[in-house]
């Protein structure tokens, strides 16, 4: 069965030979079973191997900065990266926020950006005592719908607006939109946009967690 045992070697087949070659899937038993499978798991791709410009840019930026391992953005553990998918045992997010001092900076489209990341255990919500919730309305933050081991170009928790708190503008504290109205795409809330009352231009959506939420954690 795919869903053993983890076993890691060094990999002699990446450029810069700092990233491990994860030879099983074990770890990611924790998940239900209607998980294990490539919707919810990033899977390499056996006919592309090498030209995934994805995995490319997350493996480069990282091995730019000598950095085999992350640490996870709610729980501070620590990863290994891994140099084919899946990559990490979470996700990767880019965001203009650092999360963490470890988050590296990157470049995206001309924008400078932090590759940040979230544990599988912090993603999936399984456990009683790995809770984030909105100090506002008490709604958990819930990633168990992002897929692991790849990495998303935008804010996952700005994209999650629970509340009309998080709508408001980073200055003058104002709605920026009506509670029931929500932007086209995920990667708009990670966007610079003018506040309509004050006109700050601002990341308004991206919010510090530690303001924002209440963390229960071992």
């Amino acid at each position: 069965m795919l869903y053993q045992y983890q076993r890691l070697r060094q990999s002699s087949m990446n450029g810069n030979g700092i990233f491990c070659r994860r030879l099983d899937f074990s770890t990611f038993n924790r998940l239900p079973r209607h998980m294990l499978n490539s919707y919810h798991v990033k899977i390499e791709d056996e006919g592309n191997h090498g030209n995934d410009e994805t995995r490319s840019f997350i493996l480069s930026s990282l091995a730019a900065q000598n950095q085999s391992r992350v640490n996870c953005v709610l729980c501070s553990d620590v990863m290994l990266v891994f140099d084919r998918y899946p990559l990490v045992d979470g996700t990767f997010f880019l965001s203009p926020k650092q999360y963490n001092k470890n988050a590296v900076e990157v470049k995206n489209e001309g924008r400078a950006l932090f590759l940040n990341a979230v544990c599988m255990k912090c993603l999936d919500g399984k456990d009683a005592d790995r809770k984030l919730c909105c100090r506002f309305c008490a709604t958990q933050w819930d990633g168990s719908s992002l897929i692991m081991g790849t990495m998303y170009a935008y804010d996952v928790f700005a994209a999650m607006p629970c509340c009309n708190e998080r709508l408001k503008c980073n200055g003058c504290q104002k709605a920026l939109m009506l509670s029931h109205q929500r932007l086209n795409f995920y990667s708009d809330y990670s966007r610079k946009v003018t506040c309509p009352h004050c006109t700050s231009v601002d990341y308004h959506f991206v919010k510090p967690l530690a303001v924002y939420y209440t963390r229960q954690w071992p």
